[in-house]
């Protein structure tokens, strides 16, 4: 039975698909969902083009190895949530790993962990539908992660020994985590300067990019706040950095 190093062997050789670059409709993983998850000759709804695929991407990975997991196969992150059991903390190599970008309760996004730093607190993973709709490694924040899942893996002490393989296309690289600084009123320097870059970019606005939370800047940090649904505590924190690059 496959074990957690020949399920990322599998998934890093997925890495480099572009659902733009598909000449089909929709994704390779959508229509392998559609034709052997759901058979349903009524409708095409998972192999549609413009699906987000990253739990059709797992699903197909952990089908196409042979693994069992709990919650899979699946092709929507919040119903596969009642599955986990993992806590970050104890995330390993070939795990499932789920993602909450808004911290509100609802799984987001679905990928395989291919390693797990606990002193950088960061989760090294191998995910679909990610830069700008790809199969690529993602380096994520454990303030991102709300969980986990565990495969049923033939040996269940099974543990990678070596970094699954990669290749060389510029995209394919592991991003570094920037931890933003938290902006707030009163603040300067360089963070501030991107936030008010990043509002007048994304909605439109007209703040002074000058590197000076003022008043205009704080009023702006709000405004994200409103639009988006989340606390209005006009700090520029970590749900709001995501609201303004994640969503």
């Amino acid at each position: 039975m496959a074990n957690a190093q020949d399920l990322l062997d599998f998934a890093a050789g997925e890495v480099g698909y572009d659902r733009y670059s598909d000449p089909e409709k929709g994704t390779k993983y959508g229509r392998w969902y559609e034709s052997e998850v759901d058979r349903c000759a009524d409708n095409y709804d998972f192999g549609a083009s413009g699906v987000a695929f990253c739990a059709m991407f797992a699903s197909y990975c952990l089908a196409k190895v042979g693994v069992e997991c709990a919650g899979f196969p699946g092709a929507y992150c919040p119903s596969i949530h009642h599955k986990q059991h993992l806590k970050v903390s104890e995330l390993r190599a070939g795990d499932v790993v789920l993602f909450d970008w808004e911290d509100d309760g609802t799984d987001d996004h679905v990928g395989f962990v291919v390693s797990n730093d606990a002193s950088a607190r960061v989760v090294r993973t191998i995910e679909g539908n990610t830069n700008g709709g790809k199969v690529a490694r993602r380096t994520r924040a454990w303030s991102t992660v709300c969980g986990g899942i565990r495969p049923k893996y033939g040996d269940a002490s099974a543990q990678p020994t070596k970094p699954a393989p990669t290749k060389p296309a510029a995209t394919t690289k592991e991003e570094k985590v920037y931890k933003f600084p938290t902006v707030r009123k009163g603040s300067n320097g360089k963070a501030v300067k991107l936030f008010q870059a990043a509002y007048n970019a994304r909605y439109g606005g007209s703040l002074a990019i000058d590197g000076d939370a003022g008043k205009n800047t704080d009023a702006a940090i709000y405004d994200v706040q409103k639009r988006t649904g989340i606390t209005t505590d006009r700090i520029c924190g970590p749900n709001t950095w995501g609201k303004m690059f994640l969503e």
